[in-house]
């Protein structure tokens, strides 16, 4: 990833490409992970936002699933 996507371009992804990004910004972390601790990355800054996009991502793919979910057992509780 080039850029750093933005939250509202992240919501506007459909899941499975959302996904998709999570999985190549994870191997992105893992590989500035090891290379800071080999001592070959030298720009930790890198790592950091890299990490954050990554946190980012599975938030909102947390809230896909997750609203889903919510809806469904709303409207099949009673409310009293």
């Amino acid at each position: 990833m080039a850029q750093a996507t933005t939250i509202k371009e992240l919501r506007k992804m459909q899941l499975p490409d959302l996904l998709k990004e999570i999985a190549a910004v994870q191997l992105t972390v893992a590989k500035l992970r090891l290379g800071i601790k080999l001592g070959k990355e030298k720009n930790s800054a890198k790592y950091i936002r890299e990490k954050r996009q990554l946190a980012r991502m599975k938030t909102v793919a947390s809230e896909k699933t997750v609203a889903p979910l919510e809806a469904t057992s709303q409207k099949t509780s009673p409310t009293t």
